[in-house]
């Protein structure tokens, strides 16, 4: 029995090193907003995405980012495929199918387009009105968004 607790132990604490920032769902942004201003964090994604993927095993785990996106920002993990129906900032972003079996939800467009196209990733940061106050398309490492993030929060 000793044994087995050294080794569950032991595989545990891996998984404390490599956690990940606080995600929070859309529509749960304006009542965070209401008692604590701050500016949030979209990472716009998919599933498919091989650099997507890399971003989360890589950047998002990232200790000193987690830090920083937990303490001063608010997180939103976002498929932009998900077929549910979305409420935000006063608006209903919805589901569209672009062909058999694929498609993309509107807040993902409206986010993550630059000059009328998305490209995952996308990570984009809104201030306290919504407003984006940044877009970057494509894989950041962890250097490069903490520097960002530290940019944006000052802001």
């Amino acid at each position: 029995m000793f044994r087995w607790a050294i080794v569950l132990g032991v595989v545990s604490i891996p998984g404390l090193c490599f956690s990940q920032p606080q995600s929070n769902r859309p529509e749960e942004i304006v009542a965070l907003q209401k008692s604590d201003e701050r500016p949030v964090v979209f990472f716009v994604h998919t599933d498919w995405c091989g650099y997507c993927q890399a971003m989360k095993n890589t950047t998002f785990k990232n200790k000193e980012i987690e830090n920083i996106l937990n303490q001063d920002f608010y997180f939103v993990d976002f498929n932009a495929e998900t077929q549910e129906e979305i409420s935000f900032a006063g608006q209903i972003f919805r589901y569209k199918p672009t062909g058999v079996k694929i498609g993309v939800n509107e807040l993902a467009e409206s986010l993550a387009a630059i000059d009328g196209k998305i490209s995952y990733p996308t990570l984009v940061i809104l201030n306290q009105n919504y407003e984006i106050i940044f877009q970057y398309a494509g894989f950041l490492s962890a250097k490069n968004l903490t520097k960002a993030l530290k940019e944006m929060k000052s802001l």
